[in-house]
Order: C-alpha cells, then sequence, then structure tokens
C-alpha cells in the first residue's frame, strides 16, 4: 500500500503545473529514486558522462534524467562538465521546458533532443562543433536557436519545429546541411533548390523480385489525365491520388491532346493474392494485382519510387520507365506492439497502420493485457479497465501509463486497417502474464487471491485456475466481445512463462487436483503433470475458439506445449530454440511464425549503448543480425509452402515509455525484417540493402519520426 500511495504521489506531482522537488547535486547516481521521480527543476555540477556499463547503478547521469526523472521541467547543466551531450540524451521529454547546456561541449548528438516539445528557446554553446541529425527534430514549441559558434548543423537536427522563426547567429555562419531546417521554414532557401531530386536506381524496400529500366520515355506527370480503377478498387483509388496529389505535379486532368492515365486492376491470373506488376512510361502507370491488396502493395512501391535519391522530398515531376513485377516470399508480416505495459494512445497507434503497410507488412499484433495492465474495454466485465488500466510503474522507470482503448476505437483501428490491408490481431493471455485480470477478479487464481498489479517485468506465479469454472466462463466471455470488435480470423492465447517453475502454482490448488481426478491424472499432485491441465485449458478455448467464433488460435512456443490441436499457430520467439520450436510445429500439425529473440527483439537495443540502456544488461540486435533472417531457418521447400506461416517482430515495451520510442526500436530493423520477409532469397543482399536504407531513414527523419542511428561495433 506505501508504495502505490508513494506512486500516485509521482503521477500527481507530474500533473500538477509549478510545485515540486529541486535537486542541486553534483550527480544523480547517489540519489534515491524516489526523489529523482518528483524532482522539477534539476541542476547537476559534476562531470557527466556519455556511457557507463551496465553494472553502475541506473546507468549515465543522462539516461537517469531522461527515464528516471519523470517529473522533470527545468535542467540547469551550466556548471557541468561533459564532452557531449549524447545521442538520444533526453529523448521525447514532453514535460521538459528549458535546458541550459554545459560549456564546452564538443557535440549535441543524435536525437538528443528529439520530441521534447516544451522547450521554446536553446543556447548552443561556442564550443560545440557539431549537433547530431535529428537533434532537436519534432520540437514543436522551438521558437529561438542562439548559435553563440559555428557548428556543423547536420540533416534533419532542426526539422518539423513550426514555431521556430528566431535564429540568432552571433559569431560566423555555422555549416547548415540543406536538409537542417526542413519542416520549419524556408530558411536558406538558396541552398534546398541544390538538393538532387532525381534518382538514377530505386531505393525500394523491400526489394521486388523483378526491376527492369525500360527503355522508353519517362512518364510526366503532369500529363496524367486522370487515375482509372476497377470498382473494387475505389479505396486504393483514393491512396494513389492523395499520393499522387501531394509528392508530384499531378493535378487530376492534363493539358489538351494528352492520352496518359493510371489505370489500377485486379488481374486473377497473376500467381499470388498480394502479388503486383506495375509499369510507367510516358504513356501512363498500370499495376495490376491480384488482389486489392496487391494493387495496394504496389501504390506502396510507387510512392517509394518518387523519394529521391537522399530521401529529402517526394516532390517528383517525372518517372523513369519502368517495370516491377513482385510477390510477398511469406503470408504474414506482422509487427507486435505492447500497449500493456506502456500505453499507446489511440492516435499514435493508428499512426502505426500505414507507416507498417509503407514496407508491406500487413498484421498488427496487438498485446493488450499482461501483469501490469488492462487495455481493452469488456463491457461484462468492467473492472478490467475501472481497476486494472493504469500501469502504475516499471522497475526504475516510474512515469506512471494510464489508459486503455475503447472496443469503438478499436472497431475504428480495424476499419483504417482494412484502408491499409493491415489485419489487426489481439492477443488475450492465459494462463500466465494475467496479474491484470486476477487484480480485478480474483477469483480467477488459485484460492482467489487478491493480488495488486506488477510493478517490475519478468514472469509472476499467479495464474489463471484452470480448475475454476469462472476461469473458463471469463475466456470465453472476453474473446465473444474480442471477436465482435476483432474480424481477423486469427486470436493470440499467450501461453509463454507461465510460472517459475513453470504451471508451479497449480500444484497445490484443491481445484486443479479436483480437476486432475476428473481427467484421469494420477497422482494430483504431480507437478510433471500440469501440463494435461494446460492442455485442458487450451482445447477448451481452442473448440470454442473454432466451433462458435470462426477463429485460428495462436500462442507462444513453449516446450510445456507437449501437444496443441492441429491447425493452430505457434510463434518461435525463444532466443536458440527456434529448431525445437519447429520440430514441435511439425510434429502437431501447426503452422509456425518466425520471431526469434535473436533475430525479431526489436525492444533490444540495436547496438551497445543506444536505448533503452535498461540495467539488467539487455543483449543487443544489431541490424545485420536482424536482415539475416531467413524465414525457412535452413528449411526445405516443403516446410515453407506448408509450415511457415510468416515473420514478427515483436516490441515489448517495458523499457520503451513514449510513443516516439516505438519507432525508434523500430527503424531501421523493421525495414530489414520486412525484407526479408518479403523479398525473394536470391534477391537480398545486406551491403545494397544499406545503399537503399538512407534515403529511407531520412524520409522518416523528414517526417518527423524517430528511427535509431546507432552504428555497429
Amino acid at each position: 500500500m506505501k508504495k502505490y500511495f508513494f506512486l500516485l504521489l509521482i503521477y500527481i506531482s507530474a500533473l500538477l503545473p509549478s510545485s515540486g522537488q529541486s535537486l542541486n547535486v553534483a550527480n544523480l547516481h547517489d540519489v534515491a529514486l524516489e526523489e529523482m521521480a518528483v524532482a522539477r527543476d534539476i541542476k547537476l555540477t559534476g562531470k557527466l558522462e556519455a556511457h557507463a556499463p551496465w553494472s553502475k547503478r541506473g546507468g549515465t547521469d543522462w539516461r537517469q534524467l531522461r527515464d528516471c526523472c519523470c517529473a522533470l521541467r527545468h535542467l540547469d547543466l551550466s556548471q557541468a562538465t561533459a564532452e557531449c551531450v549524447p545521442a538520444n540524451a533526453l529523448h521525447s521529454r514532453h514535460h521538459l521546458q528549458s535546458i541550459v547546456l554545459p560549456q564546452g561541449i564538443k557535440e549535441i548528438g543524435s536525437q538528443a533532443f528529439f520530441s521534447c516539445d516544451s522547450i521554446e528557446e536553446i543556447i548552443i554553446p561556442a564550443s560545440v562543433e557539431k549537433i547530431g541529425q535529428s537533434a532537436f527534430n519534432l520540437c514543436r514549441r522551438l521558437r529561438k536557436v542562439v548559435f553563440e559558434g559555428a557548428p556543423k548543423v547536420e540533416d534533419f537536427a532542426f526539422a518539423n519545429c513550426p514555431l521556430l522563426q528566431d535564429i540568432v547567429v552571433k559569431d560566423s555562419r555555422p555549416k547548415f546541411s540543406v536538409l537542417a531546417f526542413i519542416g520549419t521554414r524556408s530558411i536558406y532557401e538558396e541552398d534546398l533548390m541544390a538538393l538532387d531530386t532525381l534518382s538514377s536506381s530505386p531505393n525500394i524496400i523491400p526489394q521486388p523480385a523483378v526491376v527492369r529500366r525500360a527503355n522508353r520515355l519517362p512518364l510526366d506527370w503532369a500529363d496524367l489525365n486522370g487515375i482509372k480503377a476497377d470498382k473494387a478498387l475505389s479505396n486504393e483509388k483514393r491512396i494513389l491520388e492523395a499520393i499522387l496529389r501531394e509528392s508530384t505535379e499531378y493535378s487530376g486532368h492534363s493539358l489538351a491532346g494528352t492520352k496518359g492515365v493510371a489505370s489500377l486492376s485486379i488481374d486473377p491470373s497473376l500467381s499470388d493474392p498480394e502479388a503486383y506488376v506495375l509499369d510507367a512510361d510516358m504513356a501512363g502507370l498500370n499495376i495490376r494485382g491480384g488482389s486489392a491488396a496487391g494493387v495496394y502493395w504496389g501504390i506502396m512501391t510507387l510512392r517509394q519510387l518518387l523519394l529521391d535519391s537522399n530521401g529529402s522530398s517526394t516532390r517528383r515531376y517525372t518517372l523513369a520507365a519502368i517495370h516491377i513485377e513482385d510477390q510477398p516470399r511469406t503470408h504474414i508480416r506482422e509487427i507486435m506492439v505492447d500497449p500493456a505495459r506502456t500505453f499507446i494512445p489511440f492516435d499514435d497507434l493508428k499512426a502505426l497502420v500505414p507507416l507498417l503497410a509503407q514496407y508491406k507488412f500487413n498484421a498488427l499484433h496487438l498485446h493488450l493485457s499482461d501483469d501490469q495492465a488492462w487495455r481493452m474495454e469488456v463491457k461484462k466485465y468492467p473492472l478490467l479497465t475501472e481497476v486494472s488500466s493504469v500501469r502504475p510503474a516499471m522497475d526504475d522507470m516510474l512515469t506512471p501509463s494510464p489508459g486503455y482503448y475503447t472496443q469503438k476505437q478499436m472497431k475504428e483501428l480495424v476499419a483504417w486497417g482494412e484502408q491499409h490491408h493491415v489485419m489487426i490481431i489481439p492477443e488475450l493471455e492465459m494462463p500466465g502474464h494475467e496479474v491484470a485480470a486476477v487484480h480485478a477478479y480474483p477469483q480467477l487464481t488459485c484460492g482467489g487471491k487478491e493480488t495488486p498489479l506488477r510493478t517490475i517485468c519478468g514472469v509472476s506465479n499467479e495464474l489463471l485456475c484452470p480448475g475454476s469454472a469462472f476461469t473458463l466462463q471469463f475466456l470465453k466471455d472476453v474473446l465473444k466481445e474480442y471477436a465482435d470488435v476483432f474480424p481477423c480470423p486469427y486470436v493470440h492465447l499467450g501461453g509463454d512463462e507461465a510460472g517459475q517453475p513453470p504451471l508451479g502454482s497449480w500444484t497445490e490448488c484443491p481445484d486443479c487436483q479436483a480437476l486432475k481426478t476428473r481427467l484421469g491424472i494420477s497422482p494430483v499432485n504431480n507437478r510433471a503433470d500440469n501440463w494435461r491441465l494446460q492442455k485442458y485449458l487450451f482445447d477448451e478455448v481452442i473448440t470454442y475458439l473454432r466451433d462458435d467464433l470462426g477463429k485460428t488460435p495462436m500462442y507462444w512456443y513453449e516446450p510445456d506445449f507437449k501437444e496443441i490441436q492441429p491447425g493452430s499457430v505457434t510463434f518461435a520467439w525463444r532466443g536458440g530454440q527456434t529448431d525445437a520450436a519447429i520440430d514441435s510445429a511439425l510434429k502437431n500439425k501447426v503452422k509456425v511464425m518466425l520471431c526469434p529473440g535473436d533475430h525479431c527483439y526489436f525492444d533490444y537495443p540495436m547496438a551497445p549503448g543506444d536505448m533503452p540502456e535498461v540495467n539488467w544488461g539487455m543483449p543487443t540486435l544489431s541490424l545485420k543480425k536482424t536482415y539475416a533472417l531467413d524465414p525457412a531457418f535452413g528449411r526445405d521447400a516443403q516446410f515453407e509452402k506448408e509450415t511457415l506461416f510468416g515473420v514478427a517482430g515483436t516490441l515489448w515495451s517495458e523499457s520503451i515509455n513514449t510513443p516516439e520510442r516505438i519507432t525508434y526500436q523500430l527503424f531501421p530493423r523493421g525495414l530489414a525484417l520486412a525484407e526479408a520477409g518479403w523479398s525473394p532469397a536470391d534477391r537480398r543482399n545486406y551491403d545494397d540493402f544499406l545503399r537503399r536504407l538512407r534515403p529511407h531513414l531520412n524520409d522518416l527523419q523528414r517526417r518527423g519520426i524517430s528511427v535509431s542511428l546507432a552504428e555497429e561495433k
């Protein structure tokens, strides 16, 4: 109770306009977490390290300022010493209003103040030699920047700062990149005119199966005389028109005498529903797809063709004649996000859909409940959101995370996903990772024990009780409401990390022992047979899902799943156990989704020292390692055709505490996964991928989207 009172105090303190504690110390390493969490004014006077070993408590001062000082408004570093402000130092600290930088610093790292959208003025000391990419990108309230020296200002450093009008240069003019102020103002407009707007080589991700330059005259967008589309493609026609009006000289009609048109059509002769063929030349644009989805993917490829060679603009006058044939290698390409641990505001969640679709992901998987919170309205069980939708803390990241989605919002998300051919897959955890449900309804667990929300990561021993009739009815009721909201054919049932030891809490439970007796399991107190109770629970739920709701179940692979009903989908997630998961899938005649942690866990840092910098020493996952994923995992063509379901990237959010960090963790590794899941093996080449990648990272930064720029060591 004392801990919850303290966390509530932090939450209230973060909302108050001016009250709060002040800190004036050399460093934060010896300051109690409770003091940091409520401090609104902080002055540091010691030496600030850019990097620290994992074992150091709390990490660097910068990491603690960013992740532990959740009430911080004013930061004074005028008497501190530091060589640099490191990359991501105060990334997406939305409440930070002012900062005085240390004198003597030489560099402000990339995205150091990304989306610090309450800062109005910043003074850049004369000692600063470089300001990195996107250092102040998306600082929406920034009005004034004072350059006391003449640093090199890199791409997108002050992009998307719409109020920035007052730029004071006290010495010689800084060396501004021509992309430094994109989306901000027309400063140094003569430099921007020098940008290269023609791409000699298509920078398409994922790489198409066939790309050929055609020996014909280019398409002039100003000459395009409208868009023709099959009746079933009205959605795709609308999306194409919006892209062309935004990114080309297309006006909806052409000069008299021109005949070029854009044509969208469904071609049943194509071998795959998601396949498409794109042709462009002086006669017009033609995109044929095996279905509406195929046409849409062709449009997404066109959008990438409209990028200039450095990704700084999509305003194009012509398109070189080109022929593209393409289809996916795998048929489900998903990204999983985790609003259970850190809530994702609905508008930010919705914005992910077209962003994923741009790179041909066709599924967004929502991890809607866990030990820390329940995030979706269930009308039959209102306590789930009334008492379990405010996650009060996560380890030493004490920023509270309240919020849940209404069923109306989720239906809107589903409809939005359908426009972009991205299905929304819900997840309901069972029998573990359900403390939030148990907190609201204690009768779900063995003995009906009242259980607080979990405020640390890891594995809880509080499981749903399979011997309780209420548990089974609860699961069916929730799944029925999920099915009413989410029309996609899949529902994820969790199934991972159920206790330590696995399923151990069931051994001494009288209700579980009685269930073992009814099932003929003897002896009833043998923990080794608890997996049979899990099988019973899953069999009951899966039968209901299939027979009553028409859904296909998914689950996280665990060795304790000794038997599972055929026709399900198992997710191979545990690093080093992918082969075991595949063997289990083959034995049980289920399909397998590849998302092994050693390739696909995007909550891991991309390089040492990159975010999220948590204390327990989270492993790194490099861009190259993600790109190296083989969807077939060394198996034969028969496995790929009959058993492989797709690929997935996972974004667990125990250490991701703002929406901006989701895209930071996702890109560029998500682009590598997109290519692994879509492109033919013989069309994939990592060095060529890196060549094509840079314009896309620039395009994302230009649009105010945070991406990791960490370099692999």
